[in-house]
């Protein structure tokens, strides 16, 4: 008995495709390396895709609810901290943007 590359199922030796996960048994090492590791990449990038979002939304939450509220709700004039806030909300917006990019170019590379 052997395992499959990609599942690690056991599978016969004379098996040419996985019972499991139905991958070819008969290629070459360097190719069952190469789908492993795509396999783990496009893992990492659906795991980082749920921090990012959870990051995205709180950047809009800085970059629009503190302005939206100090504006309209409360009527007074953005002051300094709320400034700083807002930028602060733009900057994490911007990086997790940016990093989904980066994460999604890794995964195709």
């Amino acid at each position: 008995m052997t395992n499959c590359p990609v599942c690690n199922t056991q599978v016969t030796e004379k098996a040419k495709f996985c019972s499991e996960c139905g991958s070819q048994l008969t290629k070459a090492a360097s190719e069952r390396a190469w789908i492993i590791a795509m396999q783990e990449r496009i893992r990492s990038a659906r795991h980082n895709d749920g921090l990012y979002n959870v990051i995205i939304i709180l950047g809009i939450l800085l970059a629009v609810a503190i302005p939206f509220v100090m504006r309209f709700v409360l009527h007074f004039t953005m002051d300094t901290t709320s400034w700083l806030l807002t930028g602060v909300g733009v900057v994490i917006l911007i990086g997790s943007v940016i990093g989904m990019w980066f994460d999604s170019k890794k995964v195709k590379n």
